[in-house]
């Protein structure tokens, strides 16, 4: 016991020292300004139009006295959203000491590429008519289309409606060759090249093996695509 008490009283002067030590604070109204003037940056043009409200502030934060600095991150993940978080490092002497989190409400205003008519799914991108609408982008899901080029060689994958936004996540390719596609039959035995008429079982684009039923065929083949609507027999 008598070894162990010097290293006692020195952790209890060690402790009375720290409790002894200034301290300053870093308001929320600081936090909370650091943390705009980040999102503000980010923002840039859209600065002057876009709606922000703080959602979820901080308290009060107590560090010990030294070089004080407050230096925010950027919000990660998708831009602009209609919830964002910014982090705020708090460095005395250079050091991080606290870390905390400003939450805000955001809403952008763009035109944006709407359809004009309701199209079912399948529809080829090359048919469908877009208009210019105002909406939130940062409350809309998905990657806007821009260009109407993006969307060459694209139909719907799903049904869409009058006014909706124009999202890529609304498209898929279409095949080099569809289910149910009449195709081209291609078969060589040797010398000996054939061309008939099919059906496609399956779909895939160049290069990919799919099952053909050739018309007056008992059992489908399978057959190489070679081309927009052209197969290869491989049996």
């Amino acid at each position: 016991m008598r070894k162990l008490l010097p290293a006692i009283l020195l952790l209890a002067v060690h402790g009375s020292a720290l409790a002894s030590s200034p301290l300053q604070t870093v308001t929320a109204a600081r936090i909370v300004d650091v943390a705009q003037a980040q999102l503000d940056a980010c923002l840039g043009g859209d600065k002057a139009t876009a709606q922000v409200a703080v959602v979820g502030r901080p308290e009060d934060v107590q560090v010990l006295a030294g070089k004080l600095a407050l230096k925010a991150r950027k919000p990660e993940g998708r831009w602009p959203r209609a919830r964002v978080s910014v982090p705020v490092d708090i460095t005395v002497n250079d050091a991080v000491v606290r870390s905390t989190t400003v939450w805000f409400a955001l809403s952008v205003q763009h035109d944006v590429s709407t359809y004009i008519s309701d199209a079912a799914i399948g529809a080829a991108a090359s048919t469908l008519k877009f208009a210019p609408h105002a909406a939130d982008v940062a409350a809309l899901q998905g990657t806007l289309v821009s260009d109407p080029h993006q969307l060459d060689g694209m139909r719907l994958r799903h049904a869409v409606l009058t006014g909706s936004p124009v999202v890529l996540e609304d498209f898929e390719r279409i095949p080099d060759v569809d289910r149910q596609q009449r195709v081209e039959v291609m078969a060589s035995y040797g010398v000996i090249r054939l061309q008939a008429k099919g059906t496609a079982v399956g779909r895939g684009n160049a290069g990919d093996t799919v099952l053909v039923q050739v018309d007056g065929a008992e059992a489908p083949v399978r057959a190489r695509i070679t081309d927009r609507g052209v197969v290869q027999v491989v049996d």
